[in-house]
């Protein structure tokens, strides 16, 4: 994929379609070439605002045609597009284009938008109307693609400044891999204020594969409407399909819509289980493993994948290990050129002097190549005994115990051991409870003493689909399981001896 060449890929394409499903759920469809022709009338009238090579556009709407294409247009004109979560509170919108050095605003926050250089979705920019702002701080670079936003498994938010060369190497290698073609339908219903649901919204245009956009909240619905051919989402995503599934009646190939070729998923680790049960259907469910600072590191596809990995690393001599097991990554074009609004501390233990990127990851490799992810750097347990452990680890050393539909491993407070805070695949009476805790004591038998559970906590509801434990990327918040725990640590069960 070369953006240089994406403008002739899509607007003479008259038989692919961008189509848009509102929250209430009216659906536009337009072909790629009236994409083309609405991006063409977007570029003009940002070159007649002001707009100039170096300008930086800022949007912060829900997804749709319009976003698609102001971020097109904004490319074409030379400028860098700054994309904002939904959530973001513009304030005084005068105060925020000046914070962000912004030299025009694309919302569909009616409130923001009497200002002159703040546009709605769907409008046109008044001639002569853009700022000339440019960001504080901000390096030019003839790489520069995009400003984003991403946050980790502490929520907090990091601004990513995107390199085109990293976007079109992701791209390609992407298609390459998963050989998308013109045949294929993508549905996205992440907000496109996610890179990654753009690197998606490229891959289509250049291939010529029709592109369903849709709010998370229909999005199930969507599915079988629209039959896409491949779908990318979080792990919760996919428990919460099963769930819709056992009661719909319907097979899990019917309640797809019938026309999958395969599903991905990242962003958080996902339960063996759930890998499982799309097998067994005849669904492929396939994990990868990617960072918005490097773009995408392993991936399994439809040819060559092992449940339980994230597969094969995409390139083998760009990725080293720490000798505590940690990811580095030292590629020609990463995704990311660095951070931008984050504080040097941060953005050196990531992006380090020698141009490798660390990961925050602790993996490792099989035989036959491909990587496991043993959990994060900065969730890793001290225990009292000094000994160090990945909760993840220990969650997969117990995901086998009957009666357990989640296991969140986290520390104990004042004691430095283990627990768990668990949800029972049934209704928790007495009897069920004394299963469970029989099951954790049969494997702690098991383990070596350090790795044992030494408290456990019963929670009706899964953590890992619960807002409260969620990060803004729909990762678990293992500190706010932490706290849980430690808040509700008068009502665990000892279920045997530990260390």
């Amino acid at each position: 994929m070369r953006f240089a060449e994406l403008t002739d890929r899509y607007t003479g394409n008259t038989r692919a379609v961008l189509v848009e499903i509102d929250a209430a759920g009216a659906r536009r469809e337009i072909t790629h070439a009236a994409l083309g022709e609405l991006v063409a009338t977007r570029t003009a009238e940002l070159a007649a605002a002001g707009v100039r090579p170096g300008h930086v556009v800022g949007i912060r709407a829900r997804n749709g045609v319009d976003w698609v294409a102001w971020d097109l247009a904004v490319t074409a004109a030379g400028a860098v597009l700054h994309a904002f979560a939904d959530e973001t509170d513009l304030g005084d919108p005068a105060a925020f284009l000046t914070r962000h050095g912004l030299a025009l605003l694309v919302t569909d926050d009616e409130n923001a938008l009497a200002n002159g250089s703040v546009i709605a979705p769907d409008g046109s920019p008044p001639p002569g109307s853009a700022l000339p702002h440019t960001p504080a701080g901000l390096v030019p670079n003839p790489d520069l693609h995009s400003l984003v936003h991403s946050s980790g498994t502490s929520g907090r938010l990091k601004g990513l400044m995107v390199s085109a060369s990293g976007t079109e190497y992701v791209i390609t290698r992407f298609i390459d891999s998963f050989g998308v073609d013109a045949a294929d339908r993508h549905l996205i219903f992440l907000p496109l204020a996610n890179f990654q649901q753009r690197l998606s919204v490229y891959c289509c245009l250049w291939t010529g594969a029709d592109l369903v956009l849709t709010p998370y909240q229909r999005v199930f619905a969507t599915l079988r409407a629209e039959r896409p051919t491949f779908v990318i989402g979080p792990p919760v995503f996919y428990d919460t399909m099963l769930a819709l599934v056992a009661k719909s009646g319907m097979s899990l190939v019917e309640f797809l819509g019938g026309a999958i070729r395969f599903l991905i998923t990242g962003m958080a680790p996902i339960r063996r289980d759930t890998l499982t049960a799309f097998g067994d259907a005849g669904v492929r469910l396939l994990e990868a493993y990617g960072l918005t600072e490097s773009g995408m590191i392993a991936w399994n596809t439809p040819q060559e994948h092992r449940p339980g990995t994230v597969g094969r690393l995409i390139d083998p001599n760009a990725v080293r290990f720490r000798q505590d097991g940690e990811l580095l990554i030292d590629r020609p074009a990463p995704l990311s050129l660095g951070y931008f609004d984050t504080d040097v501390d941060t953005a050196g233990e990531v992006f380090l002097p020698d141009g490798s990127i660390a990961t925050g990851d602790h993996g490792s490799l099989d035989d036959d190549g491909y990587l496991t992810l043993l959990g994060r750097k900065k969730d890793v347990i001290a225990l009292g005994s000094g000994r160090k452990v990945h909760p993840a680890e220990i969650e997969a050393t117990f995901a086998g115990v009957p009666g357990v539909a989640d296991l969140v491993v986290v520390p104990t407070p004042a004691t430095n051991r283990l627990g768990a805070i668990i949800t029972p695949s049934a209704p928790a009476d007495r009897e069920l409870r004394a299963v469970i805790r029989r099951g954790v004591e049969d494997v702690n038998r098991t383990v070596e003493v350090f790795r044992r559970v030494s408290a456990v906590l019963f929670s009706d509801e899964p953590l890992r689909g619960n807002a409260r434990f969620m990060t803004a990327n729909m990762k678990l918040s293992r500190p706010a399981a932490a706290a849980y725990f430690a808040d509700s640590v008068a009502d665990s069960v000892s279920p045997g001896p530990a260390e």
